[in-house]
């Protein structure tokens, strides 16, 4: 298996199943290990603190669920 590293407006990461939020198009530039916390972190259009739904970021910078879940 290859891994596929990824990179945008000053972020990056492994994987093509990330979800990033791109400063180009007004996000907060973090990554989410899944489409559904990228989801969850888009209310009315804005970006959401990730800590406040309980999301924590490993030591590359991916935000994902605390629970593991």
């Amino acid at each position: 298996m290859e891994l596929l590293r990824m990179a945008c407006c000053g972020s990056s990461w492994v994987g093509v199943e990330r979800a990033h939020c791109c400063r180009r198009t007004r996000g907060c530039g973090h990554v989410f290990d899944t489409a559904q916390l990228w989801d969850a972190h888009r209310a009315d259009s804005g970006c959401v603190d990730p800590r406040s739904l309980d999301l924590v970021q490993t030591k590359n910078g991916i935000w994902l669920s605390a629970d593991g879940g």
